[in-house]
């Protein structure tokens, strides 16, 4: 989020289209480098990061124009720091947020100076700058990319304290540099991730970052099952990543091209098997 807003935009929007509903202005608490942003359809909510001010916010679904957040997790004792990312967990009713060192784990329903519910933390961890999250409540795990060893890291969804990752996919094979953006299909058990090429930000590579698919149960120097890759795909520093299954859909948000790109996901299904 370069600008501190939320834009809404209607789902078949092409081009230079308007957002049909805008949230900003003084009262909402945005801020700009926010990198996720995540919608609880069950209670109708919108749950985004704050990493200036070391906030979680919640708006309204429908929130609209200069709107307070209805909560806001904020304060020394939720230890929230540089937090730009985050994943909700609307069967437990959990937050779950990456820090430069650690995983927290909030109430969805905390507000204000809160402790975390759960922290994952410590040498065992090797979390080191981590990067996106995601989880799955069903098959309880969460994943979080990580600066190094450069790769994903997986853990249970219940886990606490400093315990090791239950699996790492990372090496060469992998072909992950630096992992931006995250999200999952529990019915498959498979992980998506956006993978930013090295040294992107200064060549503007075209075709060289891309979206990776692995399964759950990889481990090791694994090389994704499937990719969107390629100068078609005009993908430069792919962040955020979303699926819309019920439309066949999924949603790449690109820093460097400043656009959202919708690819089909039954085709990417097809390419680059192992």
């Amino acid at each position: 989020m370069a600008n501190p807003r939320i834009a809404i935009f209607a789902r078949l929007a092409n081009g230079q289209a308007a957002p049909v509903r805008v949230i900003e202005g003084g009262r909402t608490g945005l801020s700009r480098t926010s990198h996720a942003i995540a919608f609880d359809e069950k209670h109708d909510e919108i749950v985004v990061p704050n990493p200036l001010a070391e906030a979680v916010l919640t708006f309204r679904g429908n929130a609209s124009g200069d709107e307070a957040p209805i909560r806001r997790i904020q304060g020394q004792r939720t230890f929230l720091q540089e937090n730009d990312e985050l994943a909700l967990d609307n069967v437990h009713d959990e937050i779950i947020v990456p820090t430069r060192q650690a995983i927290l784990v909030f109430s969805r329903l905390a507000d204000g100076n809160v402790a975390p519910l759960r922290i994952i933390a410590g040498p065992k961890t090797k979390i080191n700058r981590a990067r996106g999250v995601a989880v799955d409540p069903v098959s309880n795990i969460i994943a979080v990319g990580n600066s190094d060893p450069q790769g994903i890291l997986i853990f249970n969804r219940t886990d606490e304290g400093d315990v090791a990752p239950r699996s790492i996919i990372s090496g060469p094979k992998t072909g992950i540099y630096t992992t931006k953006g995250f999200t999952i299909i529990p019915d498959r058990k498979e992980l998506i991730a956006t993978v930013e090429a090295r040294g992107v930000q200064v060549t503007r590579n075209l075709g060289e970052s891309f979206v990776g698919i692995w399964n759950y149960t990889d481990n090791g120097d694994v090389p994704p099952k499937a990719t969107i890759k390629g100068e078609a795909t005009m993908l430069i520093a792919p962040r955020g990543a979303a699926l819309d299954l019920t439309h066949q859909e999924i949603f790449v948000i690109d820093k460097v091209q400043n656009a959202f790109f919708a690819y089909n996901w039954q085709k990417i299904l097809q390419v680059t098997p192992r």
